[in-house]
């Protein structure tokens, strides 16, 4: 991870522009799950999402690893190449979220698991992100947000990149994961461009992670975004591959 961020920092240093960074952590929380005696779990629901169980001890397994692990590592990433990043957490008065009830769907039925902290995003203040920018910062932000209880809450990161972009209205968003983008029948057939409407008939055909990031592209083009891009960050220039063609862009 440090070598990709390293690499994407000199990306972010090189190109000049105002950018937020949205990070995940899954596979540091799971690490330090297991770490700690307890076996990650996940659930799916009936469309096929796949949400991790997010119980009072994953959230605060979480808080150390995303808000505290990755975020650290990222903006001394970015520092060293000469990026003026600044950590925050989403839960520092940025993303409000709902706490909400998770609905398994398991042999054939819906199960409601109660104990869980993941929420549904319901409000983003752009304010502290905007005096960061124009103060000529990067933030980097971890996808954790503020209950109505004042607790903290797992959010998903795309989604959070969406609705961040959408409030912002950010002429573009990067959705990177491990794959070169969205593509009709894996690992063949990649999409290079669609449109909004396409998303429904493109999740019929998606895996769990694709299905999510399809999702989010889908809140961000409705929130105001210009063009969301669905890309590999793996290999070298990730951003300037994204930004020349590469991936799946999807536009209204």
């Amino acid at each position: 991870m440090a070598e990709r961020s390293g690499r994407l920092a000199e990306e972010i240093a090189a190109l000049g522009e105002k950018i937020v960074i949205v990070h995940g952590g899954g596979p540091q929380v799971s690490a330090l799950e297991k770490a700690t005696g307890r076996e990650p779990r996940y659930v799916f629901s009936k469309d096929g999402f796949k949400t991790r169980h997010t119980d009072s001890g994953t959230m605060e397994n979480f808080v150390m690893a995303v808000g505290g692990g990755v975020n650290s590592l990222l903006v001394r990433q970015f520092r060293k190449a000469g990026v003026n990043a600044v950590g925050i957490s989403g839960a520092s008065g940025i993303v409000f979220a709902k706490r909400k009830i998770l609905v398994s769907f398991e042999n054939g039925r819906e199960k409601i698991i109660r104990d869980d902290f993941s929420g549904k995003i319901q409000e983003i203040d752009s304010a502290p992100l905007l005096a960061l920018l124009q103060a000529g910062f990067v933030p980097v932000v971890s996808p954790i947000a503020l209950g109505e209880e004042f607790e903290a809450l797992n959010v998903d990161g795309d989604r959070a990149a969406a609705a961040m972009a959408g409030r912002l209205k950010a002429e573009k968003l990067l959705l990177f994961t491990d794959v070169e983008g969205f593509f009709s029948d894996f690992p063949n057939g990649l999409v290079r461009s669609a449109r909004k409407s396409d998303i429904a008939e493109f999740q019929k055909k998606a895996s769990a992670g694709m299905k999510r990031k399809l999702v989010a592209a889908g809140e961000a083009l409705e929130g105001g975004v210009q063009e969301v891009v669905i890309c590999s960050g793996l290999g070298e220039n990730p951003m300037k591959k994204a930004l020349e063609g590469g991936g799946t862009h999807i536009t209204k």
